[in-house]
């Protein structure tokens, strides 16, 4: 687990070795992110429960879940050069296979207040902005077995992230995030309980950044 730390030392010299003309601004700085990616979750725990029930002894161990995609959507507002706030909507699906049981389709669904920690680096294009954050809020995690009705669960989902955008123009970017969630979603089956699933996980995305400039005032120049 270095790269944190890197990523930490990064945020702590904010231009150190830049020119100040050069770095991208994020004061009272808007964006909207659009990534797409992966989530990785091993979901061992819930499988683990399912194979060692008295009914399931003898079965041959399903096969593990490797994840699914995910699709999220960021709008945020730096308060501050340091300090950016904002919502991110997201959506994630999973399917996974139960030894004995039709085919189970997990999704979860929801908004998380993020706050994040940014710094602006005069590296690439048009500057670097590298980010660590907390994240909170809810989520609706679905799982249905095939051919029936969904399950669903309104939960409280905590998480972190780390990333950066690489400004290729004044106002466009490339994003790419890590986050890490911790939820979890009940599974159940004409009242039969399965026990809950992870709804979180790792979460890698790339995506595009578009950025609404400060006004004038804020880009250093005077006002008369």
């Amino acid at each position: 687990m270095r790269w944190p730390l890197a990523l930490a030392a990064l945020l702590a010299a904010p231009g150190a070795f830049a020119e100040e003309d050069v770095t991208p601004p994020t004061e009272d700085v808007g964006r909207v992110t659009v990534q797409g990616g992966w989530r990785l979750v091993a979901n061992n725990t819930f499988y683990d429960r399912y194979e060692s029930r008295p009914e399931n002894a003898g079965l041959t161990p399903s096969r593990r879940s490797r994840g699914g995609p995910i699709g999220m959507a960021s709008f945020a507002y730096g308060i501050t050069g340091l300090v950016e706030v904002g919502i991110d909507l997201f959506g994630t699906l999973e399917r996974l296979k139960l030894t004995g049981q039709p085919r189970l389709t997990t999704a979860a669904y929801g908004a998380l207040v993020g706050l994040r920690f940014q710094s602006a680096l005069d590296v690439g294009p048009e500057g670097l902005v590298p980010f660590v954050g907390i994240l909170a809020g809810p989520l609706l995690a679905s799982a249905a077995f095939e051919g029936q009705s969904p399950k669903e669960t309104v939960t409280q989902a905590w998480g972190a992230t780390a990333g950066a955008t690489l400004r290729l123009t004044p106002v466009w970017g490339l994003t790419a995030e890590y986050r890490w969630i911790l939820a979890r979603g009940a599974v159940e089956s004409q009242g039969k309980k399965f026990g809950t699933f992870n709804a979180g996980g790792s979460w890698l995305g790339v995506g595009v950044t578009y950025t609404f400039p400060p006004e004038p005032s804020h880009l250093g120049r005077p006002s008369f």
